[in-house]
């Protein structure tokens, strides 16, 4: 038998004992924060997280608003642990005031570029106008001075107000945002495409943005994502007349429609009883797209609901049977705000549920056909109450390791404050194996290379570390962190 042969046997087929996890679904009270929570007053009043991003060495970054004389934009990074990254901003907080006049800026969605620059995105006012808001900050925190103005950018979109609600970065280092803008009477889908520089792209709809009506009067984008081809997909709410509904829209990566989408290069999807409201949008490897909101019921409560499309646009009937699904979580009102896609195409969403006196962090995952995950927390949901009252989930993210991180905020008792927790995503749930053992986003001979040499060989525990020196931003340097990565990730059987 070759080297290389004993080498592949022995690397995934070492008998030995499993490391023990802590059930789906539950708080990572063991290495996050206090209780798997972490609670963060951020300015002088009412702050809000509404995005959330993981960077390459597991630090966490939020964005969203927080009250400091006026609403501006706010940004926070934790280390791994819950801990804030006080080599970030201000002792790992950041306020950002943007515009003139009332001075309102809001952000409400978050990018990180390859770089390590930071991307957030929303809605700033100029004395009585609202405008698409963006800021893209340096690793440091500091704001980047080659982009815009000083780091910023405010972007007229409509007659009298635009805000962007969505952003993401094309690999050739464009910066997508979607939104809503104003047509003089009522509201359009709104996207605009900036250059790297933070100009707007004029090659995109020829003026850098795309203003496109899609249902009677009201429409509203609220979610984005982009197809490894480049087409552009936003999804929302929609006014029918009478109700509101899921809404899509594709776009090319000129900016026009694509016609091959839906009607005309977009989707109106009717779900629960009366108004339906998509606030994320997921795209699954195959290409199906997957939507997330709250729906009507018939006793007018709102339920988490979800709606997985083919490329087409058309409703994927292998989802549930109907290519939609509807779950109550708490006693009245439940809307998902936020969604993920495992690597094993379970689907997880986040959100804010009414336990019939106050509003917690809650949370759904789903298997690829639809139906609720019941491996995960009580019968495939999990609510957690955080502080005494108003919790709600507005952003998700899933770590490397299956771990599910959700954002939002939580009441202090006068105000509310950005809050956090972890979950357990359970072993073999969220399979995320590579040759980049120890985290660093490198795979070299002499750490990763070398551990796989050592563990075919039959050796375990400490020893197979024994003179490894590790990249400071590694986030696995030590024997249990490395096996249980092994063990939860990629399938192997290691003995302690």
């Amino acid at each position: 038998m070759t080297s290389l042969r004993r080498y592949g046997i022995a690397l995934f087929a070492l008998c030995a004992s499993l490391s023990a996890h802590a059930a789906p679904g539950a708080l990572d009270t063991a290495s996050f924060g206090s209780g798997g929570n972490v609670i963060t007053a951020i300015g002088t009043g009412r702050g809000v997280a509404n995005a959330i991003a993981l960077q390459p060495d597991g630090k966490i970054v939020v964005a969203g608003t927080c009250w400091n004389v006026n609403y501006d934009f706010c940004l926070v990074r934790y280390l791994p642990s819950g801990a804030l990254d006080t080599s970030f901003g201000s002792s790992g907080t950041i306020v950002t005031a943007i515009g003139t006049g009332r001075d309102v800026a809001r952000a409400r969605a978050l990018a990180l570029q390859p770089d390590g620059k930071i991307v957030a995105a929303g809605e700033c006012s100029d004395s009585f106008k609202t405008y698409f808001c963006l800021a893209r900050y340096l690793p440091s925190g500091a704001l980047d001075t080659s982009f815009g103005l000083g780091g910023t950018i405010l972007s007229a979109s409509g007659t009298n107000y635009g805000y962007a609600n969505a952003v993401a970065l094309q690999p050739d280092g464009k910066i997508v945002a979607a939104g809503s803008c104003d047509n003089g009477s009522n509201a359009d889908f709104c996207l605009a495409r900036y250059l790297p520089s933070g100009a707007l792209d004029t090659s995109f709809n020829a003026t850098g943005r795309a203003i496109t009506a899609i249902g009677a009067s009201y429409d509203f984008a609220k979610a984005l994502a982009l197809q490894p081809d480049g087409k552009i997909v936003a999804a929302g709410v929609c006014s029918n007349s009478s109700n509101e509904d899921f809404c899509l829209a594709r776009f090319l990566t000129s900016g026009a429609l694509d016609t091959s989408f839906g009607t005309g290069g977009k989707v109106l999807s009717a779900i629960g009883a009366s108004h339906d409201d998509s606030s994320a949008l997921a795209i699954q490897p195959d290409g199906k797209i997957v939507a997330a909101g709250g729906c009507r019921d018939g006793s007018h409560h709102l339920d988490f609901c979800l709606a997985r499309f083919l490329t087409s646009g058309a409703l994927d009937t292998s989802f549930n049977t109907t290519g939609t699904v509807i779950t109550a979580i708490g006693a009245s009102n439940d809307v998902a705000y936020a969604l993920a896609v495992q690597p094993d195409g379970k689907i997880v969403a986040a959100g804010g549920c009414d336990n019939g006196s106050h509003e917690n962090f809650c949370l759904a995952r789903y298997l690829p056909s639809g139906t609720l995950d019941t491996t995960f927390g009580s019968g495939g949901t999990v609510t957690s109450a955080i502080a005494t009252s108003e919790n709600r989930a507005l952003a998700l993210a899933l770590q490397p390791d299956g771990k599910i991180v959700a954002a939002g905020y939580c009441w202090n008792g006068s105000g509310t404050d950005f809050c956090l927790a972890r979950y357990e995503g359970g072993p073999f749930d969220a399979r995320n194996c590579s040759m980049d053992i120890d985290g660093d986003n490198q795979v070299l001979a002499m750490t990763d290379s070398l551990i796989h040499t050592r563990i075919a060989l039959g050796m375990t525990g400490p020893a197979v570390l024994n003179g490894i020196t590790f990249a400071a931003h590694a986030t696995r340097t030590n024997w249990s962190a490395i096996q249980n990565y092994l063990v939860s990730q990629c399938g192997m059987s290691i003995a302690p």
